[in-house]
């Protein structure tokens, strides 16, 4: 399952990225974007149709952080069309005061779900069976509802969750184009870097914890994360939870760092072959 979802997650984020710099009409874009999240999502949803997870820590990861990242993107350009489509024809003024109400209905739907909030950005996890597990999924204090009713693919924490991911970036979006209409500026796109990361996302994690490690990056003055971040933003990738990816790796008995192996005997081969040419 996991290998699975790692390799469609992969995919949708290749197909994203290439959409962005190929497409510069932004409703168009935006529109692509999420037919492209929406397929994801429906071969999730068929993949997961006949299988049983064979661990409680399995069904957890499915469905505290695999499922909410597809759910992330399908909702986040969702959310674009609907701020699109009812945007507001007049002055920046009007426009600006449109966008800010969009704003506070997000942070009306933050406070509504604060404790799963504040669990979720904390990075906490001593409540994951109660949150994640079907079986004991944890009923909200305040009636709420789904539009996912398919019990056998959700908990009612695992599509919140996805809904709070996407938000935190419809915000950040909202606050550019804010921000680009008080400065009377054109809200410019952000670059997108055209190298896409080809290997795993584990091979990035075991990559850059070993900069961190060796204080490759700033004379070592850099955490573990900002590196991270620069190289998806570099290879146009997200990893996840890396946190949790680098204790996998570190409990391994065998081929800790397979990849970084691997790097290394590339390179020796590579200069072998060339000292052959001479």
């Amino acid at each position: 399952m996991k290998e699975f979802a790692e390799r469609l997650l992969d995919e949708m984020h290749r197909e994203l990225s290439q959409l962005a710099l190929n497409t510069t009409h932004e409703l168009q874009r935006t529109e692509q974007s999420f037919q492209i999240a929406e397929s994801a999502m429906q071969q999730l949803k068929a993949y997961m149709k006949d299988f049983e997870f064979q661990s409680v820590q399995e069904e957890i990861l499915f469905f505290k952080e695999i499922k909410p990242q597809f759910q992330r993107e399908l909702i986040y350009y969702c959310e674009l069309m609907y701020i699109d489509a009812n945007k507001p024809v007049g002055s920046k003024k009007c426009m600006i005061k449109y966008y800010h109400q969009v704003m506070e209905q997000i942070q009306a739907f933050f406070g509504r779900n604060h404790l799963l909030y504040t669990y979720y950005r904390m990075g906490r996890s001593d409540q994951d069976e109660l949150l994640y597990v079907r079986e004991t999924d944890c009923v909200p204090l305040i009636p709420d509802y789904s539009l996912d009713f398919d019990s056998s693919f959700t908990t009612i924490n695992s599509s919140k969750l996805g809904k709070i991911m996407a938000f935190e970036r419809v915000c950040e979006y909202l606050t550019q184009t804010i921000q680009a209409l008080e400065y009377g500026v054109p809200v410019i796109p952000e670059q997108k870097s055209k190298h896409l990361w080809t290997e795993s996302k584990a091979a990035l994690i075991e990559l850059a914890y070993a900069l961190h490690s060796r204080g490759a990056v700033n004379n070592g003055k850099c955490d573990v994360k900002a590196i991270i971040n620069s190289l998806e933003q570099l290879f146009n990738v997200e990893v996840g939870n890396f946190y949790r990816t680098f204790q996998s790796m570190r409990i391994r008995k065998k081929n800790r760092t397979s990849f970084l192996d691997n790097l290394k005997l590339s390179l020796e081969k590579r200069m072998d072959e060339t000292d052959l040419e001479y």
